[in-house]
C-alpha cells in the first residue's frame, strides 16, 4: 500500500495500479484504493471463500462508502495517495521511517554475546 500511495501522483492516470496481495475484505478494497490502487485483486480470497466473497466484498465496501460520506469509487481513489498531501515530503519521510522501523536485520547480522 506504502509504494502504491507514493507512486501514484507520479506515474500519473495512464498507468493502472493493481494491489496485488493481502486483499480479504472490502476495507482491504477500499484502502488499496484510497492509496491510488485502479483495482484490487482479490483472487485468492475467492479461492480460499469461494464466489460468494465477491457479494460479501462490495457489500462491505459499500457500507464503508456510505457510512463515511463517499459517493463513488472514483472520488475515494487516490485520496490517500502523497499526491494528495499538503506537504509530499514529509509523507516520503514518514514512510521511509516506516521502512526502517519494520526491518530486521537477518541472523547471521545479529550480534550474540
Amino acid at each position: 500500500m506504502r509504494w502504491t500511495a507514493i507512486l501514484r501522483p507520479q506515474l500519473g492516470p495512464q498507468v493502472a495500479i493493481a494491489a496485488t496481495s493481502g486483499i480479504h475484505s472490502g476495507e482491504d478494497v477500499v484502502k488499496a484504493l484510497m492509496v491510488g490502487a485502479d483495482v484490487a485483486m482479490i483472487a485468492s480470497a475467492i479461492l480460499r471463500e469461494g464466489p460468494a466473497k465477491v457479494a460479501q466484498i462490495e457489500s462491505e465496501m459499500r457500507a464503508w462508502l456510505e457510512d463515511n460520506e463517499y459517493s463513488s469509487v472514483m472520488q475515494l481513489r487516490g485520496s490517500a495517495s502523497q499526491g494528495s498531501v499538503e506537504d509530499p515530503t514529509t509523507f516520503e519521510r514518514a514512510q521511509y521511517i516506516r521502512t526502517l522501523h519494520s526491518w530486521s536485520a537477518p541472523p547471521h547480522l545479529t550480534a550474540t554475546a
